[in-house]
Protein backbone atom coordinates (compact mmCIF):
# COMPACT_ATOMS: atom_id res chain seq x y z
CA UNK A 1 0.00 0.00 0.00
CA UNK A 2 2.87 2.37 0.75
CA UNK A 3 4.38 1.72 -2.66
CA UNK A 4 1.12 2.60 -4.39
CA UNK A 5 0.78 5.77 -2.31
CA UNK A 6 4.38 6.69 -3.13
CA UNK A 7 3.81 6.20 -6.87
CA UNK A 8 0.63 8.27 -6.77
CA UNK A 9 2.45 11.01 -4.87
CA UNK A 10 5.28 11.03 -7.41
CA UNK A 11 2.81 11.19 -10.30
CA UNK A 12 0.97 14.08 -8.64
CA UNK A 13 4.19 15.99 -7.97
CA UNK A 14 5.36 15.44 -11.55
CA UNK A 15 1.94 16.47 -12.84
CA UNK A 16 1.90 19.67 -10.79
CA UNK A 17 5.46 20.45 -11.85
CA UNK A 18 4.50 19.88 -15.51
CA UNK A 19 1.35 22.00 -15.27
CA UNK A 20 3.28 24.89 -13.73
CA UNK A 21 5.88 24.52 -16.51
CA UNK A 22 3.23 24.58 -19.24
CA UNK A 23 1.47 27.55 -17.65
CA UNK A 24 4.77 29.42 -17.36
CA UNK A 25 5.18 29.07 -21.13
CA UNK A 26 1.77 30.65 -21.71
CA UNK A 27 2.08 33.48 -19.18
CA UNK A 28 5.24 35.28 -18.14
CA UNK A 29 5.79 34.34 -14.48
CA UNK A 30 9.23 35.92 -14.20
CA UNK A 31 11.73 33.62 -12.49
CA UNK A 32 9.52 30.55 -12.99
CA UNK A 33 9.34 31.10 -16.74
CA UNK A 34 13.11 31.49 -17.11
CA UNK A 35 13.69 28.42 -14.89
CA UNK A 36 11.47 26.23 -17.09
CA UNK A 37 12.95 27.64 -20.31
CA UNK A 38 16.45 26.82 -19.06
CA UNK A 39 15.30 23.30 -18.15
CA UNK A 40 13.81 22.72 -21.60
CA UNK A 41 17.04 23.84 -23.30
CA UNK A 42 19.39 21.89 -21.04
CA UNK A 43 17.43 18.66 -20.70
CA UNK A 44 15.64 17.46 -23.81
CA UNK A 45 14.60 14.21 -22.12
CA UNK A 46 12.41 16.19 -19.70
CA UNK A 47 9.93 16.92 -22.49
CA UNK A 48 9.55 13.21 -23.25
CA UNK A 49 9.30 12.38 -19.57
CA UNK A 50 6.30 14.67 -19.19
CA UNK A 51 4.67 13.15 -22.25
CA UNK A 52 4.93 9.74 -20.57
CA UNK A 53 3.59 11.15 -17.30
CA UNK A 54 0.63 12.79 -19.04
CA UNK A 55 -0.21 9.64 -21.02
CA UNK A 56 -0.01 7.60 -17.80
CA UNK A 57 -2.37 9.99 -16.04
CA UNK A 58 -4.70 9.86 -19.05
CA UNK A 59 -4.70 6.04 -18.99
CA UNK A 60 -5.45 6.00 -15.25
CA UNK A 61 -8.32 8.45 -15.71
CA UNK A 62 -9.78 6.43 -18.60
CA UNK A 63 -9.57 3.22 -16.54
CA UNK A 64 -11.21 4.90 -13.54
CA UNK A 65 -13.97 6.26 -15.78
CA UNK A 66 -14.51 2.81 -17.28
CA UNK A 67 -14.70 1.19 -13.85
CA UNK A 68 -17.24 3.72 -12.66
CA UNK A 69 -19.29 3.48 -15.84
CA UNK A 70 -19.34 -0.30 -16.29
CA UNK A 71 -19.21 -1.55 -12.69
CA UNK A 72 -22.18 -3.80 -11.99
CA UNK A 73 -24.62 -2.45 -9.48
CA UNK A 74 -24.90 -4.55 -6.33
CA UNK A 75 -27.86 -3.89 -4.14
CA UNK A 76 -28.03 -4.43 -0.39
CA UNK A 77 -31.79 -4.93 -0.21
CA UNK A 78 -34.77 -5.76 -2.37
CA UNK A 79 -38.01 -3.85 -2.56
CA UNK A 80 -41.32 -5.68 -2.44
CA UNK A 81 -44.37 -3.74 -3.50
CA UNK A 82 -47.43 -4.49 -1.39
CA UNK A 83 -50.94 -3.12 -1.44
CA UNK A 84 -50.18 -0.83 1.51
CA UNK A 85 -46.77 0.32 0.28
CA UNK A 86 -43.25 -0.96 -0.13
CA UNK A 87 -41.32 -3.41 2.04
CA UNK A 88 -37.52 -3.36 2.07
CA UNK A 89 -35.91 -6.77 2.69
CA UNK A 90 -32.20 -6.49 3.59
CA UNK A 91 -29.58 -8.91 2.30
CA UNK A 92 -29.06 -10.44 5.77
CA UNK A 93 -32.73 -11.44 5.92
CA UNK A 94 -32.48 -13.15 2.55
CA UNK A 95 -29.42 -15.08 3.73
CA UNK A 96 -31.30 -16.12 6.87
CA UNK A 97 -34.25 -17.33 4.79
CA UNK A 98 -31.91 -19.42 2.65
CA UNK A 99 -30.11 -20.88 5.70
CA UNK A 100 -33.32 -21.81 7.48
CA UNK A 101 -34.64 -23.51 4.34
CA UNK A 102 -31.65 -25.88 4.48
CA UNK A 103 -32.24 -27.13 8.04
CA UNK A 104 -33.67 -30.48 6.86
CA UNK A 105 -30.80 -31.13 4.44
CA UNK A 106 -27.63 -30.09 6.29
CA UNK A 107 -26.58 -28.70 9.66
CA UNK A 108 -27.26 -24.97 9.29
CA UNK A 109 -24.72 -24.05 11.97
CA UNK A 110 -21.97 -25.34 9.68
CA UNK A 111 -23.39 -23.73 6.57
CA UNK A 112 -22.55 -20.33 5.17
CA UNK A 113 -24.82 -18.62 2.63
CA UNK A 114 -23.83 -15.58 0.56
CA UNK A 115 -26.36 -13.84 -1.66
CA UNK A 116 -25.50 -11.19 -4.23
CA UNK A 117 -28.30 -9.20 -5.77
CA UNK A 118 -28.18 -8.00 -9.37
CA UNK A 119 -29.74 -4.81 -10.63
CA UNK A 120 -32.67 -6.80 -12.01
CA UNK A 121 -33.56 -8.01 -8.48
CA UNK A 122 -32.31 -11.55 -9.06
CA UNK A 123 -30.12 -13.46 -6.65
CA UNK A 124 -26.82 -15.24 -7.10
CA UNK A 125 -26.51 -17.66 -4.19
CA UNK A 126 -23.33 -19.35 -2.95
CA UNK A 127 -23.66 -22.01 -0.26
CA UNK A 128 -20.62 -23.39 1.59
CA UNK A 129 -21.28 -26.56 3.56
CA UNK A 130 -18.81 -28.19 5.93
CA UNK A 131 -19.58 -31.89 6.10
CA UNK A 132 -17.57 -34.27 8.27
CA UNK A 133 -19.07 -37.43 6.80
CA UNK A 134 -18.70 -36.31 3.19
CA UNK A 135 -21.50 -38.56 2.03
CA UNK A 136 -24.25 -38.00 -0.49
CA UNK A 137 -22.73 -34.88 -2.05
CA UNK A 138 -24.77 -35.10 -5.25
CA UNK A 139 -28.14 -35.66 -3.61
CA UNK A 140 -27.55 -32.97 -0.96
CA UNK A 141 -26.28 -30.55 -3.59
CA UNK A 142 -29.33 -31.06 -5.79
CA UNK A 143 -31.66 -30.68 -2.81
CA UNK A 144 -29.93 -27.44 -1.82
CA UNK A 145 -30.14 -26.13 -5.40
CA UNK A 146 -33.86 -26.84 -5.46
CA UNK A 147 -34.71 -25.73 -1.91
CA UNK A 148 -33.09 -22.28 -1.87
CA UNK A 149 -34.82 -20.88 -5.00
CA UNK A 150 -38.16 -22.19 -3.74
CA UNK A 151 -37.68 -20.58 -0.32
CA UNK A 152 -36.57 -17.24 -1.75
CA UNK A 153 -39.45 -17.22 -4.23
CA UNK A 154 -42.00 -18.14 -1.57
CA UNK A 155 -40.81 -15.81 1.20
CA UNK A 156 -39.40 -12.81 -0.69
CA UNK A 157 -40.70 -13.25 -4.25
CA UNK A 158 -37.10 -13.23 -5.43
CA UNK A 159 -35.94 -15.10 -8.52
CA UNK A 160 -32.60 -16.88 -8.44
CA UNK A 161 -30.08 -16.72 -11.29
CA UNK A 162 -27.76 -19.43 -10.07
CA UNK A 163 -27.10 -21.43 -6.94
CA UNK A 164 -23.54 -22.60 -6.31
CA UNK A 165 -22.93 -25.25 -3.66
CA UNK A 166 -19.44 -25.88 -2.26
CA UNK A 167 -18.71 -28.76 0.10
CA UNK A 168 -15.66 -28.50 2.36
CA UNK A 169 -14.10 -30.93 4.75
CA UNK A 170 -13.70 -29.73 8.32
CA UNK A 171 -10.13 -29.00 9.32
CA UNK A 172 -8.91 -29.71 12.82
CA UNK A 173 -10.32 -27.05 15.17
CA UNK A 174 -11.19 -24.67 12.33
CA UNK A 175 -14.53 -22.95 12.31
CA UNK A 176 -16.42 -21.91 9.19
CA UNK A 177 -16.82 -18.29 10.20
CA UNK A 178 -13.65 -16.35 11.01
CA UNK A 179 -13.33 -15.02 14.54
CA UNK A 180 -12.54 -11.32 14.84
CA UNK A 181 -11.85 -11.50 18.57
CA UNK A 182 -8.29 -11.08 19.71
CA UNK A 183 -6.98 -13.17 22.53
CA UNK A 184 -5.86 -11.55 25.75
CA UNK A 185 -2.18 -10.84 26.08
CA UNK A 186 -0.16 -11.37 29.19
CA UNK A 187 2.89 -9.24 29.68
Amino acid sequence: MRVIKGLIALLLIAGIFGIVGLYSQLENLGVVTTFFQDLSFQYDWLFYFYQVVMFTLLAILVLAFGLVLFKPIRKKEIYLKKEMGQVNVPLRSLESIARVSLRDIVNIEETQVKIRLTKHQKADVEVTVIDEKQQQFLSKGKQIQEQIPQALQQMAKLETNKTKVVFKKRKADASLLPSNKKGSRVI
